[in-house]
């Protein structure tokens, strides 16, 4: 196993990959689900969601969550990161830009411009997350 460094980790997190979110929830497993997402150095992980899913209703009450991005080829590699969460409610021209500009990295232009055509009127939240403890390996 090798670990990452911080360049290494920054391409991989650019490559187009869906992360696995985990959340905290009391008396059960953490909730997982998969989401889309775009990463910088400077903001961290941002992620669209709808503002009352039981996502975002557990990120609010938590302030915390993990995300894992993996390689499922050889040589694997995967990078987890637990941070502090923040939710925000977007304004409707914040949702159309944020949520367009993650499609569009996913879907590509045509269909990434379709699909952020579908969510007009419907609230959403920006999730923003700032790793504070990051594991990143590079396996075989």
């Amino acid at each position: 196993m090798n670990e990452m460094n911080d360049s290494e980790r920054a391409d991989f997190l650019q490559e187009v990959r869906v992360a696995i979110l985990a959340i905290e929830r009391s008396k059960k497993g953490p909730l997982c689900a998969p989401v889309w997402y775009r990463y910088s150095d400077d903001v961290g992980f941002e992620i669209v969601m709808a503002y009352d899913s039981a996502k975002s209703t557990l990120l609010k009450r938590s302030g915390a969550a993990t995300l894992c991005i993996q390689d499922e080829s050889v040589p694997y590699r995967y990078v987890t990161a637990e941070g502090e969460a923040i939710v925000e409610l977007m304004t409707p021209e914040e949702r159309d830009a944020t949520l367009r500009d993650i499609a569009i990295r996913y879907l590509g232009e045509q269909l990434g411009n379709e699909y952020a055509d579908q969510f007009p009127g419907h609230d959403e939240a920006k999730v923003t997350i700032s790793p504070r403890r990051w594991r990143s390996e590079v396996l075989g």
